[in-house]
């Protein structure tokens, strides 16, 4: 604005007024930053990097990412998205030590971002559902938390051995069906089990951060322990402890209705919307922010 305007006092014949007058007056500063550094950011993992959920792009958080880098910071970010929908902690360890367009990747990176554990969890649940209490569901399922540590502890390790000098951050869960069964303490309790593996691995990997979003996402507009009172109220008449996995299914299936989640898919009820991804690329961001140096804007 400032040079069309100059130009317009110059075809004018005011070109000694404006010089005379900018003489006096205060300098005008510009808010805008040449982008001093280039990041790279590589995420690899399940459904959460791939994006199902939202849209048709499969893009998922990193292009919210990517803006709120840039805006927060003097960087141009470049992303790469290596997610696939249903991968285990295991079979996205066969990938990074395997794969070489996502090893190349992975060793250019300056942020690797991870998403992974649900479906190792699914997995176990869909075959202890049929128990009807906490206490027999975490005894089925503290073998497999064992083996789930055991395999993204090597799932982490490896991608540090392709690059040693990226952090990495991990991401935890949620409970996609937490308010439609919010009295269902056994999944809650499950999904909290396996939040505490990957807030361990994270602790004890060396350049590696835990990112979490259970709170946010299992519990969508419901935050505040009123709404979450209130919300317990209005389900218990319908689900106790145990919930019918058929019920479950049935929710899952079905694509008529709206979802009662602010945050998470209609679609599926089960992955996140672009709310929902909005809120995971704000937490990243905000971790990224505790663990690099570049400039911010003022």
């Amino acid at each position: 604005m400032g040079i069309l305007i100059g130009l317009l006092i110059i075809i004018g014949g005011g070109l000694w007024w404006f010089q005379q007058r900018n003489q006096s007056a205060t300098p005008i500063t510009t808010h805008h930053v040449t982008p001093t550094k280039s990041v790279r950011v590589v995420a690899v993992g399940d459904s959460l990097t791939q994006g199902i959920g939202y849209a048709d792009d499969h893009q998922g958080y990193l292009p919210m990412l990517k803006q709120q880098l840039e805006t927060d910071y003097r960087v141009k970010v470049r992303t790469q998205n290596f997610g696939i929908g249903g991968e285990r902690s295991d079979q996205i360890d066969k990938r990074v030590t395997h794969k070489a367009r996502l090893r190349l990747a992975l060793k250019r990176a300056d942020v690797i971002a991870v998403t992974v554990g649900g479906n190792d969890l699914l997995q176990k649940l869909e075959k202890n559902i049929l128990v009807d209490s906490s206490s027999q569901l975490a005894a089925k399922l503290a073998p497999a938390k064992v083996t789930y540590q055991q395999k993204l502890t090597q799932l982490i390790q490896d991608i540090h051995q392709v690059n040693p000098k990226a952090q990495v951050y991990l991401f935890g869960i949620y409970n996609p069906v937490y308010v439609y069964f919010s009295t269902a303490s056994m999944i809650t309790d499950a999904v909290d089990q396996w939040n505490q593996v990957n807030q361990k691995v994270a602790s004890q990997v060396s350049g590696t951060h835990f990112v979490t979003i259970n709170q946010q996402l299992s519990y969508g507009q419901y935050q505040s322990e009123t709404a979450k009172a209130k919300l317990k109220q209005e389900t218990k008449k319908t689900n106790q402890q145990y919930v019918d996995p058929a019920e479950v299914e049935k929710l899952l299936q079905d694509q008529t209705s709206d979802e009662k989640n602010d945050y998470l898919s209609t679609h599926d009820h089960f992955h996140p919307n672009k709310r929902g991804y909005t809120i995971m690329a704000k937490q990243l961001k905000q971790a990224i922010g505790q663990h690099v140096n570049w400039s911010t804007r003022n």
